[in-house]
């Protein structure tokens, strides 16, 4: 029995899901026009020209991307790339980009998606999966809209907590009471800030996601200066490793295949690309173009993989680790790594980036399942959900089971098929809106067109 749900939860949670994305990217990468290789610089720059507050109401376009970024920059942009480096060889990370420039278009797809199908609520705006589930393929396909919303409540508790949880404390001393009080201050933390509501959370995300994440980059940049001379070798060891990845890892991970599936799965999990997390962040944004509020998504993958995951994985090239090659590796090996430069204080800096990195997620998947259980309840009892996930955290402090592990990527997966199959079933609808706003650039018409059907 064991043996066959460890099989189910193989097929879905990474087979499927990987097939699904790569396919569906290309796919709405061809109907889309090519448009994130056409327009690289117009999806990167547009979040930060909509930084400030929004006079209309709702978040704005950086609150929205930043909130995202929370969720899907978590631990597993160290560890899970870590992971991915040792199991694959090098030549992952080349496999990662291939599958963060299709998840570029995904999401630029979803967002639009999001926005095009989203509901007002009061003065403000809710949408996601959910709605465009509904609302765009019919009122028959509303028990997968539910189905959808359920199955992400539950993985906000696995994926959105008790992994990032669980990841921090594994770092930290072995010690029941120290683990006990990381779970209890993790707890009140992320209960003071969702009992905000949204405007509390995008304040937060808004204001922290840019310090992490510049903290971590400029940290990562020290060590890559101190060993400068090995960068270009790094880069080798990518390309080379990506097709013949027994030529840098001395045989010991001998296919291609297996530092394609592991690379663009990283890539997959990392950017959240097909998830359908970005179009729940977005939705409440104050900006009623769909397609250029979908810009965001451009950059937030390009942010989350192309810079951060890569900043991790030059980290483990160029520091001179020696990597298990074959075998699965976490944070410790990127501690290694820092400690070759920082030395004993990299046993300060690693536990405090992941406990940033954790908090930070938490905090982003709290809102997706307010999202959520607020579609499945009529915004009613999300005081419970809060105090709920917010308790999770101490479970997933004193607990670690591998079970749970898996079931939180089932869970994923699920979520993934979904929201992917709605996404491709209203492709048509989002690559009209993507090659309509094309044109408008074109023109030098920015905006302008609000929210057509």
């Amino acid at each position: 029995m064991e043996n066959l749900f460890f099989r189910v939860e193989t097929l879905f949670s990474e087979a499927l899901p990987f097939v699904l994305t790569i396919s569906s990217g290309i796919f709405l990468t061809v109907i889309c026009r090519w448009f994130q290789l056409r327009h690289p610089i117009i999806g990167i720059t547009y979040v930060f020209k909509n930084s400030g507050r929004d006079s209309r109401g709702g978040a704005s376009t950086f609150q929205s991307a930043c909130t995202s970024l929370a969720a899907t920059v978590g631990t597993g942009n160290i560890g899970g790339v870590a992971g991915a480096v040792a199991i694959g060889g090098a030549g992952a990370i080349f496999w990662m980009w291939v599958s963060a420039f299709f998840g570029m278009c995904i999401k630029l797809c979803e967002i639009t998606l999001s926005v095009k199908y989203r509901e007002k609520c009061g003065e403000k705006f809710t949408g996601g999966p959910m709605y465009y589930i509904r609302k765009g393929l019919g009122s028959g396909f509303a028990p997968l809209s539910t189905a959808f919303a359920a199955i992400t409540v539950a993985a906000s508790f696995g994926t959105g907590n008790f992994m990032q949880v669980n990841t921090v404390v594994n770092s930290l001393k072995d010690d029941k009471t120290v683990r006990l009080i990381t779970g209890a201050v993790f707890a009140l933390l992320i209960f003071a800030v969702l009992k905000g509501g949204a405007k509390r959370i995008f304040s937060v995300t808004e204001k922290a996601m840019p310090i992490m994440s510049l903290l971590y980059l400029f940290l990562s940049l020290g060590i890559l200066a101190v060993n400068y001379k090995a960068v270009p070798y790094a880069f080798v060891m990518i390309f080379k490793g990506a097709f013949n990845p027994s030529a840098v890892t001395g045989g010991a991970v001998g296919s291609a295949a297996i530092a394609m599936f592991t690379g663009a799965s990283r890539g997959i999990y990392s950017n959240e690309a097909g998830l359908g997390t970005a179009a729940l962040a977005h939705a409440s944004s104050a900006n009623n173009d769909a397609a250029e509020e979908g810009l965001s998504g451009i950059f937030e993958v390009f942010a989350d993989t192309i810079v951060i995951c890569t900043a991790t994985a030059l980290v483990i090239l160029c520091s001179g680790v020696k990597l298990p090659y074959g075998m699965y590796v976490s944070s410790g090996i990127v501690l290694e790594a820092f400690k070759s430069v920082y030395g004993a204080a990299a046993n300060l800096i690693m536990p405090l980036m992941l406990i940033l990195f954790a908090l930070t997620s938490i905090v982003g998947w709290g809102y997706y399942g307010i999202q959520c259980w607020g579609y499945l309840l009529g915004g009613r009892g999300t005081i419970i959900y809060t105090v709920f996930f917010s308790a999770a955290c101490i479970a997933g402090a004193l607990f670690g089971n591998e079970i749970i592990w898996r079931i939180s990527a089932l869970m994923n997966g699920v979520m993934l098929i979904i929201n992917l199959t709605a996404v491709l079933c209203l492709s048509g609808t989002a690559a009209d809106c993507v090659n309509e706003y094309d044109a408008r650039l074109k023109t030098g018409k920015k905006g302008s067109i609000i929210n057509k059907k």
